[in-house]
C-alpha cells in the first residue's frame, strides 16, 4: 500500500479560505473551538479560538465554530468565503433543509444567514487537511477565554502553516 500525503490546499478557489474545528478534549472534558482564515495563497489572515463553558456536546462545538468563523469574516468585510470543516454531519445539517425542531435550530439558522451575507460556501475536508484549525481548537480548549482573536499566528502554529 502506497502512503498518500495530505496537506492543506485552496482547491483552486480564488477567495478567502476558512478552516474550522470544534472538539471535546480531556477528562474532565474541555470543549473548545478554533479556526483560521487564509488567502488563496495560504497566507495567514486571522485566527480565532475559544473555550465553551458548560458543554461537552461535539455537535454544538462544530456548529458554533462555523458560526464564529463566519461572524469574524463578516466583521472583517470578507465576502466570497470558502469554509472547510471536517464534520460532515454539520455540513449536511447546514446545507440541508432547516429542521425546525432541531436542538440547535436557531444556531443553524444564524449560520445560514451569515453564509448568505458572506457569500460563503461550505465543504468537507479531511482531518489531515485541517491541522491548523486543530491546533487552534486545542488552544481554545486549554484557555478560559470564550473568544480569542489572533491577528498574528501563534509561534507554535508557524510550522503547520
Amino acid at each position: 500500500m502506497e502512503d498518500k500525503f495530505v496537506k492543506w490546499n485552496h482547491n483552486n478557489h480564488p477567495n478567502v479560505i476558512l478552516n474550522v474545528d470544534g472538539s471535546c478534549l480531556g477528562s474532565p472534558t474541555r470543549t473548545g473551538y478554533g479556526g483560521i482564515l487564509r488567502n488563496d495563497a495560504g497566507f495567514y489572515l486571522y485566527g480565532f479560538s475559544g473555550y465553551i463553558h458548560d458543554s461537552s456536546v461535539i455537535l454544538y462545538a462544530e456548529l458554533y465554530v462555523i458560526y464564529q468563523g463566519l461572524s469574524l469574516a463578516n466583521e472583517k468585510g470578507i465576502v466570497d468565503l470558502f469554509c472547510y470543516s471536517n464534520s460532515l454531519l454539520c455540513i449536511n445539517i447546514i446545507t440541508g433543509p432547516l429542521l425546525k425542531f432541531h436542538a440547535y435550530a436557531v444556531l443553524i439558522q444564524d449560520i445560514k444567514e451569515l453564509m448568505e451575507q458572506t457569500q460563503a460556501t461550505i465543504s468537507h475536508t479531511l482531518r489531515e487537511r485541517n491541522q491548523c484549525a486543530d491546533f487552534m481548537v486545542k488552544l481554545g480548549a486549554s484557555s478560559n477565554y470564550e473568544f480569542m482573536h489572533h491577528d498574528f499566528p501563534p509561534t507554535e502554529l508557524l510550522p503547520l502553516l
